[in-house]
């Protein structure tokens, strides 16, 4: 009741936009997660042309988010948002119809494009029209987007009986759904557009040192949030011995999400600065590392032992890690993104948000490689606690370089209400094109 309290307080363009970004995971994670399978078994491809394909899709996105932020503040957000909608449409439509390389490549590319510009663009929009109410905002936001990944792979796991052309179309359609329903709905809004060139924007944003030392402070985040999908599964499965009890760590994660995302921010909110939050949740997200260490050793020193209450007891570290980093990242990525809105300077929001997600993504490109090899050298020097440790310790590391960053006055739409003192709002900011 407390979140849907919360979701009817909000402004309408901030409800359809979480409506969208919700039916935007839907689409996206109903396909994405079965496109491997798809690409190996059944066009029987080779594992580089499958690695491309994924890779080029997750550049395409990281890489070009700078590009989509900065369209947002020239161009204005809706725009933007709509023709990302627009491209996914497209790029889906292709994966249902296009079984060459090529077109496969193609859609990935354009994926990936849509990806980097509607995301920075709907963050925009939510920074700019939340105002003072950003971190609720980007709470639900987190919530919505941790509903439909949770609903798409189940969407999907039906879809893929009938086949990976119908799902593929599915998910095209629901894009084209999003992308109608934006174009008639989703209101467009005044904003300052920056003056001069582009690359003089990436110059302000890039020279902004504080903002920088923050964004480089968070870009780990993503490195960890990845761990629901490479290192707790592989340890769930390995603890246990099922194969499915991979499931359990999303089960656990969307649980945990759905029940304490909104109390808990909304408590820290009245608590503490919105950079204490920070602090507060890459330290839980550290201590569920400490516990994924910790059963990691245990099963390493015991053995395996497949009795149901030997089971049970050493799968209780990989869930409290699984709890404990979703707690945690439930509580700082909302604040952050807050934080690095709160950095940008009047017309440049979309840019600057844009920077700190590309650097998160480009960040967790080799953060996975690096714990991925991290777990194989675990597993010859038997340190199996070697992975999880790393991670500890970028958690850790991250939020003392938090608590070194003073933080931003707020420049854009008022305060944050968190004990940070605001800026004047602009006075006459001119409309952007739409």
């Amino acid at each position: 009741m407390r979140t849907i309290r919360l979701f009817r307080s909000m402004s309408g363009p901030v409800r359809l936009l979480l409506v969208n970004q919700c039916g935007m995971a839907v689409g996206f994670y109903l396909l994405v997660p079965y496109l491997a399978t798809y690409l190996t078994n059944d066009l029987q491809m080779a594992a580089a042309v499958v690695g491309a394909v994924l890779g080029i899709r997750t550049f395409a996105q990281q890489g070009l988010t700078v590009v989509g932020g900065a369209a947002a503040d020239r161009f204005g957000c809706r725009p933007v948002i709509i023709a990302g909608c627009a491209l996914r449409t497209l790029a889906f439509a292709i994966f249902a119809f296009s079984s060459s390389a090529v077109g496969l490549m193609s859609a990935a590319v354009l994926t990936g494009l849509a990806g980097a510009l509607f995301s920075p663009a709907v963050r925009t929009y939510l920074a700019l029209e939340a105002a003072d109410r950003r971190v609720d905002a980007f709470t639900l936001y987190s919530l919505t987007n941790t509903v439909g990944a949770l609903a798409g792979p189940l969407l999907g796991s039906v879809l893929i009986l009938v086949g990976f052309g119908p799902m593929a179309l599915t998910s095209a359609v629901i894009f084209a759904v999003l992308t109608i329903a934006q174009a008639l709905w989703l209101p467009a809004r005044a904003q300052e557009v920056p003056a001069g060139p582009l690359r003089a924007s990436w110059r302000q944003v890039t020279t902004d040192r504080r903002f920088m030392v923050f964004t480089v402070a968070c870009a780990g985040m993503l490195t960890l949030y990845n761990q629901f999908y490479l290192l707790l599964p592989l340890e769930a499965a390995r603890v246990t011995g099922w194969a499915s009890a991979t499931g359990a760590v999303f089960l656990i994660s969307t649980v945990t999400t759905l029940l304490l995302q909104v109390r808990v921010s909304q408590a820290l909110a009245r608590r503490m600065s919105s950079h204490a939050a920070i602090v507060v949740g890459l330290l839980l997200s550290a201590v569920s590392f400490i516990a994924g260490a910790g059963s990691a050793t245990w099963l390493s020193a015991g053995g395996r032992n497949t009795a149901i209450a030997i089971v049970l007891a050493a799968s209780i570290p990989v869930a409290l890690a699984t709890a404990f980093l979703a707690i945690g990242l439930n509580i700082a990525q909302p604040f952050a993104l807050s934080r690095a809105a709160d950095f940008a300077r009047p017309g440049l929001t979309g840019t600057y948000l844009g920077v700190y997600a590309s650097a998160g993504g480009l960040v967790a490109a080799g953060g996975n490689t690096v714990i991925g090899y991290l777990t194989d050298l675990g597993e010859r020097w038997h340190l199996p606690a070697l992975p999880w440790l790393a991670l500890a310790l970028l958690a850790a590391g991250s939020a003392v370089a938090i608590t070194a960053i003073r933080p931003p006055r707020v420049r854009d739409q008022g305060g944050t209400g968190h004990g940070e003192v605001p800026a004047a709002r602009p006075e006459a900011p001119a409309t952007a094109g739409s």
